[in-house]
C-alpha cells in the first residue's frame, strides 16, 4: 500500500513526571506519522475567488498561489483524496457535489428547532434589541454567497469530491474508509476551525485532524494584521485540542516519494 510519511506536531498541555506542570513547561511534540494514501484526503475548506475583506482575499490568493495549488497538484499525482468544501451554495454549482448528497443537500429539508424561538434566533420582533446593528457592506455579503466559486486553479477536476457540509463529508468519508484528512483553506479562525465540515467538527466524529499550517491564512484584526496573530492564535489552538499540523513543503516530500513508490 502507498503510503505518506509526514512529520507532524500537537502542543503538549503536560509534563513529565519530574517536570513542574506549570504552563512555562508546555511546549511542542513533534510525531512521524505513516499515513496510508487509500485513507487519506485533502480538505479544503472555503477556497473562494470572493470575497468583500479586499486583504485577507489577498493573503489568501497568495497562499493559494505559492503554497496550496501545488500542494493540490501533487496530492492529486499521489493519489490523494481531492475534496472541496466550499459552503452550500457554493458547492451547488459543482456537479461533484451530488456524490454522496442526502435529501438536505439536494432539497434544503431543514426543520428548525423548536426552542430558542425563531423570532429570538432572528433578533427579530420582541427580541430586536439584541440585534447587531445593520452592516452597510450586508447585501454586498448576500451577493458574493451567490456569485462566489472555488478559485479556479484549485479545480474542482473529475475525480475530485465536493461537499456542501459535514453529514455529505461524513459520508463520503465512510464510504472510501478514510480516516486522515489534511486541512487547508480558510479562513483559519472562522471556518476552518467552525464549520460543521470544519477540523473541529470533524475531529469530534474521530477523525485524524492534520492541519497544513502554511496552507491557510485568518481574518485578522486592527491590532494582528501585520503580524497575523490571529492565524497563528488558531493554528495553536488547533494543536493544543483539536489535531496536528504540518508543513506543505513535508506534505509535497512524502507525495513525492509516494509519486516515485507507484
Amino acid at each position: 500500500m502507498t503510503e505518506l510519511v509526514i512529520p507532524v506536531r500537537y502542543y503538549r498541555l503536560n509534563t513529565d513526571l519530574d517536570v513542574p506542570a506549570r504552563e512555562e513547561n508546555f511546549h511542542y511534540v513533534t510525531l512521524t506519522w505513516t499515513l496510508p494514501v487509500a485513507q487519506t484526503a485533502l480538505v479544503m475548506i472555503d477556497c473562494w475567488d470572493i470575497n468583500y475583506i479586499e486583504t485577507h482575499l489577498a493573503r489568501n490568493r497568495q497562499v493559494v498561489a505559492d503554497v496550496l495549488a501545488p500542494l493540490v497538484q501533487a496530492c492529486r499525482a499521489a493519489g490523494v483524496t481531492i475534496i472541496h468544501a466550499p459552503s452550500p451554495q457554493t458547492a451547488a454549482k459543482y456537479p461533484q457535489s451530488l456524490m454522496y448528497a442526502g435529501d438536505e443537500e439536494l432539497f434544503g429539508d431543514y426543520e428548525p428547532p423548536a426552542w430558542p424561538p425563531e423570532d429570538f434566533r432572528r433578533r427579530r420582533g420582541d427580541y430586536a434589541q439584541y440585534a447587531y446593528p445593520p452592516e452597510p457592506r450586508y447585501d454586498q455579503l448576500e451577493r458574493d454567497k451567490l456569485a462566489r466559486n472555488i478559485m479556479p486553479v484549485l479545480g474542482p477536476e473529475p475525480g475530485d469530491f465536493v461537499v456542501a457540509n459535514g453529514m455529505q463529508l461524513h459520508r463520503l468519508c465512510r464510504h472510501r474508509r478514510l480516516l486522515h484528512l489534511l486541512y487547508a483553506g480558510f479562513a483559519t479562525n472562522v471556518c476552518v476551525l467552525n464549520r460543521d465540515y470544519g477540523t473541529r467538527a470533524m475531529g469530534l466524529r474521530g477523525y485524524n485532524i492534520i492541519l497544513v499550517r502554511d496552507a491557510t491564512n485568518a481574518v485578522e484584526c486592527h491590532d494582528t494584521v501585520q503580524d497575523e496573530r490571529m492565524k497563528w492564535w488558531a493554528i495553536r489552538w488547533l494543536e493544543m485540542l483539536i489535531g496536528t499540523t504540518t508543513t506543505s513543503a513535508d506534505v509535497l516530500a512524502a507525495c513525492h516519494a509516494a509519486t516515485e513508490g507507484i
